[in-house]
């Protein structure tokens, strides 16, 4: 018989509602924080792209990190190929807006934020017939003001003496990072002689991109460290299916032992037997999931996983345990089943933060091939239809090292396939973050740590998650 048969169902993040909170009223959308912060590493938002090869190299890598998420490069890449990325990502130089998207002062508020929601920007200029720059609609501002969007952009832009600009067509990066710097700006509008508008600079664009790397349990993992830590890496992340075993266990002490200031990141467990384990052998931050990724099939094939709700239940179970015997917290990252703004919510009730690999596979961005709508590969993006995906363990990827298996013995536990494409990153996951906001505001929540500790939610039956999860009893057009 087996040691242990557990009879309560896993659970996966839809079967959960939040349950609204007191809010104050000024936890408001804009007011709300979703900084993630993980053993030293901060983000402004808590999302990783997943180390997959259909998903996350240089342009999803920057993609992301230029947003404040952070993407995870494939251990199957190169060593010097995954370096290389390392390095081109932290020699990116901030660049400017050139002709910028722009609405005239005849346009409707409408209209403005129709552009923040297709083209991910949260600042339109206003500008006149000769394109002289009147003033700025501001997204985050306007969300405060009491303004229809039915009326005209000049009643919620700001006018432009209240504006950072500078009257300088030929003004260089380095001159804008300085007046960026020393008047304290997030932006600033450039203007010619006659105050026309001529283009934008951001202080986010001046940041330093982070990027993580994964490594394996397998020989060679030290140079890739190396290599990967002397490009500027800011993450260390040991990529295997299952990491709850001596391999794991071993390169995460010998990991710790080189007094390295950047975090590790050990994973996958799904137990808390696992999640211990990591813990003890000194991994700073510990990755959460198996068999719930929408291209893995290892449950399929071996039996083996568990539901992702319930595998971070057991996980923060681990932590807090540990935490009492240690006083050491060790952040958790949720890794896989998460598809969409509502599981993201209700991962982080209990993890810092999320990595997705279908999520991110759909954009423009990812690695994997664009495909139009007669199935052949394009780069024109206007003909894109579908991005092709697979898994680690597909036989497209092979990739033993994550799986723990040899060439003799190679079975799939991933599949091969397209998912839908949805365009640039920026617009779509601006919007899915306002639903993430939105949702903290309801549980009254300024950001991810108060939500960690004072959300609530629900369990459903599935009559339930039914009902209050779609619409129901009418016909949608």
């Amino acid at each position: 018989m087996a040691k242990q048969i557990i009879l309560e169902p896993g659970r996966t993040f839809q079967e959960f509602s939040l349950l609204p909170g007191f809010t104050k009223s000024d936890c408001t959308i804009t007011n709300i924080n979703l900084e993630a912060k993980l053993a030293g590493l901060a983000l402004r938002i808590p999302l990783f792209s997943a180390a997959m090869m259909s998903v996350t190299g240089y342009d999803m890598a920057l993609a992301l990190g230029k947003e404040g998420g952070l993407g995870v490069l494939p251990n199957k890449l190169p060593v010097d190929v995954q370096a290389g990325i390392v390095r081109k990502i932290k020699n990116y130089e901030m660049a400017f807006v050139e002709e910028p998207i722009a609405v005239r002062e005849t346009a409707t508020i409408d209209e403005a934020c129709k552009i923040v929601e297709q083209q991910g920007h949260s600042k339109v200029p206003v500008v006149d017939r000769n394109n002289v720059f009147l003033g700025l609609f501001n997204h985050n501002e306007y969300l405060k003001m009491q303004v229809s969007r039915d009326e005209l952009v000049i009643r919620a832009m700001l006018k432009a003496e209240q504006v950072p600009y500078v009257a300088k067509p030929d003004l260089t990066v380095d001159e804008a990072k300085q007046i960026l710097v020393e008047k304290k700006e997030h932006y600033l509008v450039v203007l010619d002689g006659q105050k026309r508008l001529v283009k934008l600079a951001f202080k986010k664009d001046e940041e330093k991109i982070k990027v993580g790397v994964a490594i394996s349990t397998h020989q060679g993992w030290e140079e890739r460290v190396e290599a990967n830590l002397a490009e500027g890496a800011d993450l260390i992340a040991i990529d295997t299916s299952d990491a709850f075993n001596e391999f794991a266990g071993n390169v995460t002490s010998r990991y710790k032992e080189l007094g390295e200031s950047v975090p590790l990141c050990a994973g996958n467990v799904i137990t808390y037997d696992g999640a211990m384990y990591l813990m003890r052998a000194g991994a700073d931050i510990v990755k959460v999931g198996m068999s719930s990724g929408s291209i893995c099939i290892t449950q399929r094939e071996k039996a083996v996983g568990r539901a992702p709700m319930t595998a971070l239940m057991e996980c923060d179970r681990a932590r807090r345990d540990y935490y009492r015997e240690t006083k050491r917290y060790v952040p958790l990252i949720a890794d896989g089943g998460v598809t969409c703004p509502a599981d993201m919510i209700i991962a982080l009730t209990i993890a810092d933060a999320v990595m997705m690999g279908g999520y991110f596979n759909r954009f423009f961005e990812a690695a994997g091939e664009k495909i139009d709508e007669n199935g052949k590969t394009t780069t024109d993006e206007k003909s894109m239809r579908e991005v092709a995906t697979w898994g680690e363990g597909s036989l497209r990827a092979k990739n033993l090292d994550r799986y723990g298996q040899t060439m003799k013995t190679f079975f799939a536990e991933g599949v091969e396939g397209t998912v839908p494409y949805r365009g640039r990153l920026k617009p779509t996951l601006k919007l899915d973050l306002m639903k993430v906001r939105a949702a903290l505001s309801n549980a009254g929540c300024f950001n991810l740590e108060q939500f960690r500790r004072d959300a609530v939610i629900e369990l459903n039956s599935p009559t339930a998650s039914y009902i209050i999860g779609n619409a129901h009893d009418v016909k949608t057009k």
